[in-house]
This record gives structure tokens, sequence and C-alpha cells, in this order.
């Protein structure tokens, strides 16, 4: 639950009363450990001045020993703080002021504190005492390697408060407890899928795509999925946890220093380079039972490596949960990895940059199934007569321009009370749509990419290199008529041009009939000078609309697949297409085509293709020295057929 409490004038009213705050609506009690109505006598909730002599938030700093998980279950949630220690900038954003709420001689302790975490697109700040589940004058739950240290026992506490209760911590995705602390934009990367669909090159391909990420400051949790029930928490013969998560906090190439005859140096760009291994580092919220086979803290494969470089990567042999393994290693016994990327939004910033662009919608029931004002219309798959019934949010790729776009859906939490209700199963399906769609789709187009369907809070889709032009983007439920409120964000490259389609039609003057014009022209069609190339576009003209296609770079035979939409008012009036070369002085008509149309035959609600001759600017037959146009025509009565 959000917290409305403010800070600062509690902590105030605290400090001038002289007493130590006490959060009425996150008792010490039961109630906050437990969904149900449950009760125990052996825990005693108490600040932490009562546990040690010399409290501290931090002790020299954060560090990734400084979680360890306690009785509760809650794994997810204690290596999602664990990797929060590797990203300074969002410590701070987590737990702000640190300076202002450390213990200190010199200011008031009140015994308040305050933390800040990322809900459905926003920080929300939750307040919270400092009174703690303890037993037998210990911490049952979170607390630091430090007896003194309380970060992470309090950082838990705030959780459980927004999460509702302690028992609500017990077991949770692991993507969700990363873009708590992050707003970053979550993807669930599961190993024996990405091997099918990157097939033989996946193993390399993964630890680029990771090492990248890691080095772009994104957070890491990776997993073992048990099999059975009886698998949980069963440790292998390795040494590594079964049902178990794992902070990732290191992913790199490892140059060995070639002290062994069985290694032989190499050069690259002139530099003397050594056998490199692709290593990963993790560490286990319990701070013991670490990985023993190689690479491992006692593994005789550092002897290849330089004290000095150890003490850079901070090898030791403490069983303090901390381990590097071998990246092939890695991907035989974990089955999937949470990556929360955050991606760069801010023109400051020396590394790539992303445009943001964020849509709040919902998918709601209006009236009956695959009406007007239906937005709930399930997946393409199971529900095609109502699947353009979703929300509906079209982008542009600019001329010229491939792109790699980014998509982030995110569900908002339901909750009854302090139970938590079940996520939707959401999914994400892109369309190419033509190039001037200013109106809502009624009927599926070219399909680009269908995300997975995942019950989850988030979902992540990456397209790349897409093709210049005009898409729209629908974020579906898997069912239809299923409701629920979610946020969508784009990253793209360069200006998306992004709104939402909420019309079905032009509202201003009257038309008589809709139009998908299609231009496709394969490479053999126009038989151009071969000796020529030059920048190519089209030109549509009906009515008084025009419309231009995308600019095709210098080539001699040109493919274009190109479809833009009319809403016409003279059906009789012929459509004009122009084919233009590009200049640095002044464009020149090259051709032109025209369709004529016979209402009764090329208005009945179907589709169908022509193929016509280009002609010379007068439009004069050049016998076939330009070639043709095959031209694939859509034309309605309706809109809500196009």
């Amino acid at each position: 639950m959000a917290s409305q409490q403010n800070y600062r004038k509690l902590k105030q009213q605290c400090e001038k009363a002289g007493s130590l705050f006490v959060d009425d609506e996150f008792p010490a009690s039961n109630k906050s450990l437990f969904l149900d109505e449950r009760s125990t006598n052996d825990i005693i909730w108490k600040r932490p001045g009562e546990l040690v002599d010399d409290p501290h938030l931090f002790v020299e700093g954060p560090s990734v020993t400084d979680v360890r998980q306690g009785i509760l279950g809650n794994c997810w949630l204690v290596s999602a703080c664990s990797a929060l220690t590797h990203n300074s900038h969002l410590l701070e954003k987590v737990i702000p002021n640190v300076d202002e709420q450390e213990w200190s001689e010199k200011k008031k302790y009140a015994g308040i504190f305050r933390f800040c975490f990322w809900q459905f697109g926003e920080w929300t700040d939750v307040v919270i005492d400092d009174l703690l589940p303890t037993r037998n004058d210990k911490l049952i739950f979170a607390q630091s390697e430090t007896s003194n240290e309380f970060w992470s026992a309090l950082l838990e506490k705030a959780f459980a408060k927004l999460y509702g209760c302690y028992h609500n911590l017990h077991g949770g995705p692991l993507a969700d407890a990363l873009q708590d602390v992050s707003g970053g934009v979550p993807e669930t990367i599961f190993i024996e899928r990405f091997k099918d669909i990157m097939g033989e090159n996946w193993h390399f391909e993964l630890f680029k795509h990771l090492n990248e990420a890691f080095a772009n400051k994104a957070l890491m949790l990776a997993a073992i999925t048990p099999k059975c029930k009886e698998d949980i928490e069963k440790r292998l013969e390795c040494g590594l946890i079964k049902g178990h998560v794992y902070a990732v906090t290191a992913v790199r190439y490892m140059e060995l220093d070639a002290k062994t005859p069985g290694l032989f140096p190499f050069a690259i760009g002139g530099r003397v380079i050594h056998e490199r291994k692709l290593l990963i580092r993790l560490q286990n919220p319990w701070g013991e039972k670490e990985w023993n086979g190689a690479w491992s803290d006692k593994s005789e494969e550092w002897n290849n490596v330089t004290k000095a470089r150890k003490a850079e990567l901070g090898i030791t042999v403490n069983e303090d949960g901390e381990f590097w393994m071998p990246f092939d290693e890695f991907c035989k016994y974990f089955t999937k990895i949470s990556v929360c990327q955050l991606l760069n939004t801010r023109t400051s910033s020396s590394s790539k940059r992303y445009m943001e662009t964020t849509f709040f919608g919902s998918w709601k029931v209006n009236g009956r199934s695959g009406a007007p004002n239906d937005r709930a219309g399930g997946c393409l798959e199971k529900f095609s007569a109502t699947f353009c019934s979703n929300p509906q949010y079209r982008f542009d790729i600019k001329d010229e321009v491939e792109d790699t776009v980014m998509m982030s859906l995110t569900q908002k939490e339901k909750r009854d009370g302090k139970k938590r209700e079940p996520y939707l199963t959401i999914g994400l399906h892109v369309m190419k749509v033509e190039e001037n769609r200013k109106y809502r789709v009624h009927k599926a187009m070219q399909k680009v990419v269908t995300s997975d369907y995942e019950h989850s809070r988030s979902i992540y889709l990456s397209i790349n290199n897409l093709q210049p032009g005009r898409y729209v983007v629908m974020p579906t439920t898997y069912t239809h008529r299923e409701e629920g409120d979610f946020l969508l964000r784009l990253y793209t490259s360069h200006s998306p041009n992004a709104h939402e389609l909420t019309e079905h039609k032009p509202t201003e003057g009257n038309f008589d009939a809709v139009m998908r014009l299609t231009v496709i022209v394969e490479a053999d069609q126009l038989r151009a000078d071969k000796e020529k190339t030059t920048n190519q576009y089209f030109v549509a003209r009906s009515d008084q609309d025009m419309e231009r296609s995308p600019t095709i770079p210098k080539t001699c035979s040109p493919n274009w697949n190109w479809s833009v939409v009319f809403y016409r008012r003279t059906v009789r009036q012929p459509v004009e297409l122009e084919l233009w070369d590009k200049n640095i002085l002044k464009d020149t008509l090259a051709g032109k085509a025209i369709i004529a149309f016979d209402v009764e035959n090329n208005f009945d609600n179907n589709c169908k293709r022509v193929t016509v001759k280009l002609r010379d600017r007068n439009g004069a037959d050049y016998s076939g020295n330009l070639g043709t146009l095959t031209v694939e025509i859509a034309s309605y009565d309706d809109p809500v057929y196009l």
C-alpha cells in the first residue's frame, strides 16, 4: 500500500514532542506480519538502539554482503537489494537523504525512516518506524553481516508495508523486485528459449547481451527453477541451490596471464591478448553456500591471474556468498535471468540515448464484445473477431533510418485489502500500417511481431532493424473482456511521433468510401537506366489529398511495399501515382500512373490487385521502358472494415 504520510512533517512533530515515531498504518503487531489473523507470542518488535549500542544505516558504505536473507522466503527481494548496491544512483533514489536519516549525535533521533519505490510509473514514498521483528534479541528477517548496520532490515520493512505485510514478501517474481527499486525496463530471459531462438551462436550472444546491459548499470537476478516442490532449496553437488535466486554482480571477459604452457597469446589491433574466459559473478543472499567448481574462490584457475587482477576483482576465499563461475557452466545450471535495463533518456549523458514515450491506458469492457467503445478485445490468435477493439498506439520509424524499438508493458496491481490479486496474462502485438494512418485499425494488418503472452506484471519486447514506416502497437490481454490498467513505454533512437488512436474515422467532411492503396514494386518491374542510380519516391494523389512514400536509396532496381489510406469524397475521380527522382537542387518527375475506378466494380468491400503501366510525365506510354506497378486496392463503403 502506498503511503500518504509526510515524512518531514511527522519527523518534526516527533522531534518537537521528544517522542519516537510509531506507525499506526503498519503497526508492530501480527497484523503486519501475516495475511490472516494468526497470532504468535515469541516475536518481539524492537528498535535498533535496543539491539546494539551504536546503530547505523550504513557502516563503511553499501556492500553486496550487507544484505542477508532471514527466515522469510524472499530471496527474490533480498537478491534485488544486493544488486542495488552496485548502483549508487539508484540506491540514493530508494534510500533518499541518507545523511539526514543516518543516526548521529548531531541530529535528533525520531525513529522514523523514508524509502522510495517505483510503482506504476511513479516514485512513491513509504514512511516507516524502526520497530523490527526479533526473536531472542535477534533480527529474524533480512539483516546485514555487520550487526549494527540496519539499512537492509529497514528497507525490507518498507517493502513489507508497500506489499501489505511481511507474508506477502514470501516468493515473488524476480522482475517485480528489480522494477520496484529502479523503475527500469524488466526483461525475463529463459535460457532454453533464448537458445532455440538464437541458434548456434546463442551462448556468445547471451553473454554479449548481459555484458552490455551490465555495463549500462542494469540490475540482474538469476535463478534455477526446480522441477518439483521437493527440489526447492535442494543443494546440488556443485554448491548451487535449486529454487533459489542469486544477484548477478559482474559479467566480464577474463584475460589470463599465460603462466602455463597451454596458454598462447594472440594479437588484436597490435595489442597482445592472452586467452579470454567468459565469467559471471553471483551473490547468494544467504551469505554462504557458493559454487565450488571451476573459477570458484579456491580453484586452481585463479593461478593464471595476477595478484593485482585478483585484488581488482575482489577475489577472496571467504564464505561470503559471492563467487565467480564460467559462463558456460552458468548456462548449464541456471534456467532464467531477470534483467532490469536502465535505458538512458537524458540529453547530458555520453552513453546511447533513447527517446521515452509513455502511455497510461486501460482494458475496459464497454457494452457487448466488439462494440465501438469496447477496449478489451483479447489476443489475435484466440479472439480475431474482437482483437482490434484493444487500445491502439501508432508510432513512426523515420525515413531512411532503421531503428531498434524497445517496449515495456506494465499492468497495475490489484489488491483486495492486503491480499494481492493475480496478474492478467498480457502481451504486445505490433503491425505495419499505412504511412498516413490516423484512425483506429479495424482489421488486423501485416504482423511485425507478437510477444509471448505472460502471466506477469511486466513484459518486454525488442524489435531490431525496424524498417522506416508507420506501425501500431496493441497492448492486449490473452482473454477478451478482462479489465485492468496498464502503462506502455516505448524507447526509440529518434522521436517516434507516437499517439493513441481513439477515433474510428474523420469527424469532419463527407466521404463515400475508404480505400487502402498499396504500391508493390519488385526489383525487375522498373526497368530504369542501369547506369543511373538515383534516390526515388512515390507520390499518391486522391481528391485533394496527397501522400509521399519514404525515399529508396540509390539503386537501379528499387523495391517498394508502400501503403496509404484515403477517405474518398468523389470515388469516380482517378487516383494518380507519381514516381519522382530525388535530386540535390530540384526533384524531377520520372513517370506516373493513373488508376481509374468503376464505382460498382471497384468499391465492393473487398481487396483486389491490378497491374498498371508507368507512363511519362505527360501521360504518354513509354512502351514499357519504365515498367509496371502492382497496385493492391482494398476499398470499402464503411470505415470500420478498414
